[in-house]
């Protein structure tokens, strides 16, 4: 199956610095922090990860440095050229361009880890997103561990309706329930908790935990950049512990689904 929107996605990561996301202010970093707090709590010593849409590398290096034999495929060509010019002296890093939809270079139970932390992101229609999810479980070895990322309704809404002001736009294209249609034009899809979780009823997989990547660190991040070392550091703590509870998870502009593959 062929990624109908590719065009669209690669229009918008040829015109937004992907490369300084994590690095450029506190806020955006603490998506990092907890994919990596959870990344590191999940992977075991030799084992071999691929991440499906990796951007720029931000994961897939850092793992790489840490000695693990990482594969990383990306839509976007630039992605990839910007990743392999950074990585260029690691040796235990492949990074090519691929497609989340379509994993058929990789054979069945190949990698250990498996992360999906973009793809999601930029799928419309259900049937393309359960062809992401399927080939990623499919290329995953039995009881390894499977992270997704997704974004979720409302932070589509507070930051797109609220920050940039466009409420007005988001209103055409939302139910009565405040569901929103992906539609390709938008770039980001979303959804409910619940509506994500679904997804994997029936798949061979066993949920473990939901994490919100960053709360509300997004919207907030004028005041988090303003926080002292030390301060920050005490908001950190306190988002590591709070970010599994679902009272934290539907307003979380990244939410990130573990499971292991049965």
């Amino acid at each position: 199956m062929k990624n109908k929107s590719e065009e669209i996605i690669k229009k918008h990561y040829e015109g937004y610095e992907e490369d300084i996301r994590f690095t450029k202010s506190k806020g955006t970093a603490v998506e990092f922090f907890t994919n990596m707090h959870y990344i590191k709590k999940f992977i075991k010593k030799g084992d071999k990860v691929l991440e499906i849409g990796t951007a720029t590398g931000a994961y897939a290096i850092e793992l790489a440095k840490q000695g693990f034999d990482v594969t990383a495929i990306d839509l976007v060509q630039y992605n990839i050229d910007v990743l392999n010019k950074k990585a260029q002296d690691i040796k235990n890093l492949t990074a090519e361009k691929g497609d989340a939809l379509d994993l058929s270079k990789f054979a069945e139970n190949s990698f250990d880890m498996v992360l999906c932390f973009g793809p999601l992101y930029h799928l419309y229609s259900k049937q393309e997103r359960m062809q992401a999810i399927n080939e990623a479980i499919r290329v995953c070895k039995k009881d390894g561990i499977l992270m997704f990322a997704f974004l979720t309704y409302s932070s589509i809404v507070w930051a797109d309706g609220i920050l940039w002001q466009q409420i007005d736009k988001i209103q055409e294209y939302m139910d009565k329930d405040g569901r929103l249609q992906n539609r390709p034009e938008n770039v980001f899809s979303g959804y409910f908790i619940e509506d994500f979780e679904m997804q994997f009823e029936n798949l061979n997989t066993q949920h473990i935990v939901n994490v919100a990547s960053d709360g509300l660190a997004y919207i907030f991040r004028d005041y988090i950049d303003a926080l002292p070392e030390n301060k920050y550091k005490m908001f950190l703590n306190w988002h590591l512990s709070t970010c599994e509870r679902r009272d934290q998870q539907g307003l979380s502009a990244h939410m990130l689904y573990i499971c292991k593959k049965t």
